[in-house]
């Protein structure tokens, strides 16, 4: 994952300054480079101090995110923090086999900012329909055998399935043919 950082004193000129930039790297780290891609502009605006010779330089002051890979929707604003989340949110994602634009989704609804720890508390895993979910989750927290086989062949797992849907404790996201379930408690 890495973004492109532009200098828009030089966007606003009509020229393109700017610098890839590795969004493995912590903010500091990323800041750094921000920094240095927008000491190094053609159009500086103001005056800054460099880091290693502590004398006064020129520089452009703004930047923004004018192109990005691996982020899924990365606003151009976003700022250095949403980066890293969005890289701890890809990381995770990549860990547990859920697709990163589905966790980045998910997460976005629950405002939360510990992927794995978000996962482990709400994902409840990857199903063909909402039906299929419905049929596990009766299955897996009913003792079925309980229930007489002449009568199981009578539930509406169809009805069930849009009762789950519109209850409002899981939120799902469709990707690739399948759909990923979450809670939303």
């Amino acid at each position: 994952m890495r973004f492109y950082a532009a200098c828009l004193a030089s966007y606003n000129d009509g020229r393109l300054h700017g610098a890839w930039i590795d969004a493995s790297d912590d903010i500091d780290a990323m800041q750094e480079q921000v920094n240095a891609m927008l000491r190094a502009s053609p159009f500086p605006n103001v005056m800054v101090t460099h880091p290693e010779t502590g004398k006064s330089v020129p520089s452009a002051e703004e930047w923004a995110i004018h192109d990005h890979e691996g982020f899924g929707q990365l606003d151009e604003y976003a700022g250095l923090a949403a980066i890293v989340e969005a890289f701890n949110i890809n990381e995770c994602a990549e860990e547990r086999g859920i697709p990163f634009a589905v966790l980045q989704e998910a997460m976005s609804d629950a405002g939360a900012d510990d992927a794995d720890r978000y996962v482990s508390d709400h994902y409840q895993g990857a199903y063909d329909s909402w039906r299929d979910f419905a049929e596990q989750v009766v299955t897996d927290t009913h003792d079925m055998s309980a229930v007489p086989e002449w009568l199981q062949s009578h539930i509406d797992w169809e009805s069930l399935a849009r009762d789950f849907e519109i209850g409002g404790d899981w939120n799902a996201y469709r990707h690739n043919g399948e759909t990923y379930f979450f809670t939303t408690r």
